[in-house]
């Protein structure tokens, strides 16, 4: 016969046992203490933050400290939509020698210091937790070569001094010259472009008592042609010289538009030979 029923010396199986089953453990995750230790030292510098100041500014290298070691320090920038500015400005701008965490790094600082910077325009910067910045900027363009004591200079379409430019640089771009006429010449370029066969000889704008302009054109068989705008009605002089300049009087050296009611031509010699005199013509005959 088989005894069924529980045993005498089994009847605990059925209860807690006596001591408690040890329980195995594998070794403890390196990366999972660490952002445990992260947690707690944000933790931390979040209630530090929100506190005293002068305890926050007494704290702050201890906690950016502890927040590296969690491994939560600024490692990562992402730079973007620069083509002119050099990164090193860039990074200086960012301050990052002396940004160690994303908890002392100060973004608006940051874009005030980047805006300041001759090409960048705008610019934004975005936090990527847990250890990286995003930098996005948008350059000025150029527009212009303005000449000015002695130097030229790369600027935008209102002015705005981008770099010190060499004689050839960029010889696509309009050539300027005088006080004001970096922020004169989008309003030149705008109204020479309705003139284009003038448009394409004029060689330098110089800009004359911040009032009217004097262009230097390429014009006749040595070039040369200065012809002086008026302060006012510039379209209706321009319209003068193109007709000027269709029935030839371009080999002349210097054309005077700045009257309504008459054009001075000076140093007119069409024919190579005769001395150079001067002209001048009614506005009805131009």
């Amino acid at each position: 016969m088989q005894q069924v029923g529980p045993r005498p010396d089994d009847w605990w199986r059925a209860d807690t046992p006596r001591t408690p089953r040890p329980v195995l453990q594998g070794p403890a995750d390196p990366s999972l203490r660490r952002h445990r230790l992260g947690l707690w030292v944000l933790g931390a510098a979040a209630f530090l933050l929100l506190g005293n100041p002068e305890l926050r500014a007494a704290a702050l290298g201890q906690i950016e400290r502890g927040v590296e070691l969690a491994g939560f320090g600024l490692q990562e920038i992402t730079l973007s939509g620069h083509r002119y500015s050099a990164d090193v400005d860039i990074y200086a701008a960012l301050d990052l020698d002396n940004t160690r965490t994303l908890l002392s790094f100060d973004a608006a600082a940051a874009k005030a210091r980047l805006e300041k910077l001759p090409w960048i325009e705008t610019a934004s910067i975005e936090r990527v937790a847990p250890y990286g910045i995003d930098v996005h900027v948008t350059e000025r363009a150029p527009f212009a070569v303005w000449h000015t004591e002695g130097r030229g200079w790369l600027v935008d379409r209102s002015g705005h001094k981008l770099q010190p430019a060499p004689a050839d640089i960029m010889p696509q771009l309009p050539r300027v010259a005088g006080d004001g006429a970096a922020r004169q010449v989008a309003g030149l370029t705008a109204l020479l472009a309705a003139f284009p066969a003038i448009a394409h000889k004029v060689e330098v704008a110089e800009r004359v008592g911040g009032r009217r302009w004097t262009l230097r054109l390429a014009e006749g068989p040595k070039g040369g042609l200065s012809v002086e705008l008026p302060a006012t009605g510039e379209a209706e002089a321009l319209t003068r010289l193109d007709r000027l300049l269709k029935i030839g009087l371009g080999a002349a050296r210097r054309i005077d538009l700045r009257a309504s009611t008459r054009t001075l031509v000076d140093g007119l010699d069409p024919t190579g030979t005769a001395a150079s005199r001067s002209a001048v013509l009614p506005a009805g005959r131009t």
